[in-house]
């Protein structure tokens, strides 16, 4: 059984090696007999497991198992205590670039100071202020990277987050937590990042270039390709850096017929001690005959089936609204014809039609005769009714 007492924020790196191991058997890590949630990686007969920003969740003992033939046997115990406090601590962390990775960092303090504030410098003589806090008054952001939403909106005196998340490659530097007197922790901050050409997809009779790299150096770093069968690593290629590189990246070439393994990781050792993990998977993509080909992950499977899901509801949509404005359309034709025969019967007259109006008018003259019936005709404002007009003059 080994101890290790290790600073609250920090990364734990665990190792366990077995002399021989035949491929049926497992080497994985558990934390009081449960499976570890952390991943494992078995590599040259050694498993390993990485803890991020370890707390007092993270104490407890950690048990290395090896199955074999059906049985379980225990290669090592060990138990990880961690310090509440991190005062004038220096400690290094390695995160992988991307929107899923995040870092916190943590002050936490038997002493209470009034004001704080985290640092960041990426280059030397290049430190800027990224926030400042101060017991009972509203936390200050004032550097170009925003805190993540597990920082703290508040500070006690005693204890600050400032988390960070997404984690982009150009934030490696040295992050400092700075009170009123002194510097009280310092984390430095490494990032990783991979890729892999082509970026869209990949087809199945194409080559690939897979590149793992490492923001800076400052001893020496060991890269490795690992091709991945479930979560034992098989290597590659593997890369010593140092600060004399140049060029701090491992790249891998991949002829078509070695593309059938989609999962791989890059692995990034300080001597051998497991720093980090950067995965990635190789996305196979259809040719240009659009002959099927099979998807290199269930996820792609799902976002297929999205796709030609949503195409089928907007091709129903448009369906549903074009006959239903058609029906509109009929519905409203019908109705304004009813209106125009109404009109015809009930308000208007045909041109065989005639109105026909009668006048009584009589007349007192010295004229004696009989009575006269005129008939005159009138032209109404519409040009296709006519009006016949009665009158009748009695003369007396």
């Amino acid at each position: 059984m080994s101890y290790c007492f290790v600073q609250r924020g920090s990364d734990v790196s665990l190792r366990c090696d077995v002399p021989l191991m035949s491929k049926s058997s497992t080497l994985h890590w558990e934390k009081d007999g449960e499976q570890s949630p952390n991943s494992t990686l078995m590599y040259n007969n050694s498993a390993y497991i990485i803890l991020h920003t370890v707390d007092e969740r993270s104490e407890g003992n950690y048990y290395c198992r090896l199955m074999e033939n059906g049985r379980v046997q225990t290669v090592r115990i060990h138990t990880v205590n961690v310090t509440s406090y991190s005062q004038n601590k220096i400690h290094t962390i390695y995160r992988q670039s991307g929107n899923n990775s995040d870092v916190s960092l943590i002050f936490k303090s038997k002493k209470i100071y009034h004001r704080l504030r985290w640092t960041w410098e990426q280059s030397p003589k290049s430190q800027i202020d990224l926030i400042a806090v101060e017991k009972g008054i509203e936390v200050q952001i004032k550097g170009p990277i925003e805190p993540g939403r597990n920082s703290s909106t508040t500070y006690t005196g005693q204890f600050f987050i400032f988390h960070i998340s997404p984690v982009n490659f150009n934030y490696n530097g040295t992050y400092r937590c700075i009170t009123e007197t002194s510097t009280y922790t310092t984390t430095i901050l490494r990032t990783i990042r991979v890729s892999v050409e082509p970026p869209d997809g990949v087809l199945r009779n194409q080559s690939v270039v897979l590149t793992c790299e490492v923001s800076e150096v400052n001893d020496s770093v060991t890269l490795v390709w690992l091709r991945m069968e479930g979560n034992r690593g098989v290597l590659v290629k593997q890369q010593t850096m140092t600060e004399k590189n140049n060029m701090l990246r491992l790249t891998v070439n991949l002829a078509s017929n070695e593309t059938d393994p989609l999962h791989w990781q890059c692995a990034v050792f300080t001597e051998n001690t497991l720093r980090a993990l950067a995965p990635i998977t190789i996305s196979r993509t259809s040719s240009n005959t659009n002959a099927p080909t099979e998807s290199s992950t269930v996820t792609d499977q799902e976002e297929t089936m999205t796709k030609d899901s949503h195409l089928q509801i907007k091709i129903t949509v448009a369906c549903v609204v074009t006959v239903s404005v058609l029906i509109l359309l009929g519905l409203l034709v019908f109705k304004c014809q009813r209106k125009t025969d109404g009109g015809h019967v009930t308000g208007l007259k045909s041109q065989d039609d005639e109105d026909i109006h009668y006048a009584s008018l009589t007349v007192a003259g010295s004229s004696h005769g009989a009575d006269r019936c005129i008939k005159r005709n009138h032209q109404s404002s519409e040009d296709s009714n006519s009006a016949v007009i009665y009158s009748a003059i009695k003369v007396q």
